[in-house]
């Protein structure tokens, strides 16, 4: 592996486990302590950008209802469900909006802008501490719609 995407990778690395430990131990993520599940993806290969999922959910939450918060190519934050009934119940709409670029994946949300909304940066391996803070941001705002969205069923 190049030690440019090598020192990349281990940066990127970094900053998904400083998320993780926020989603955790951190303030702004303590009124629903206790209740997290988070399913963590990271794979690496040589010569190549690193990829990492860290798929975050509430405990009571419907099954396959998950915030993804990614870095493939792009660096992102993506309120979703893998199963299309689900979304239009709890949405209340006709039809569930396929998350663009995810298979089988639908977005879990009342937003119709998250085809762009949903990028923290395009070029992932840009990602820095503040990238970072956004993604936390989003998260925790992509948590209260979904207990929104919940609730008001």
């Amino acid at each position: 592996m190049s030690a440019e995407i090598s020192l990349i990778n281990q940066q990127i690395e970094n900053y998904f486990t400083h998320i993780e430990t926020q989603i955790f131990n951190g303030d702004m993520f303590a009124q629903w302590q206790g209740s997290f599940e988070v399913k963590k993806v990271c794979v690496k290969k040589d010569n190549a950008d690193i990829k990492y999922d860290l798929d975050v959910r509430l405990q009571h939450w419907p099954e396959g209802v998950v915030v993804k918060v990614y870095k493939h190519k792009a660096l992102a934050a993506l309120p979703s469900v893998n199963n299309a009934a689900v979304a239009c119940e709890y949405l209340k709409t006709e039809e569930a909006v396929a998350a663009k670029f995810w298979k089988e994946t639908f977005y879990f949300s009342h937003r119709t802008d998250l085809d762009d909304a949903r990028y923290v940066l395009r070029e992932g391996n840009d990602m820095a501490e503040e990238d970072a803070v956004t993604c936390l941001n989003m998260l925790k705002g992509f948590i209260e719609e979904i207990e929104g969205i919940l609730a008001a069923k």
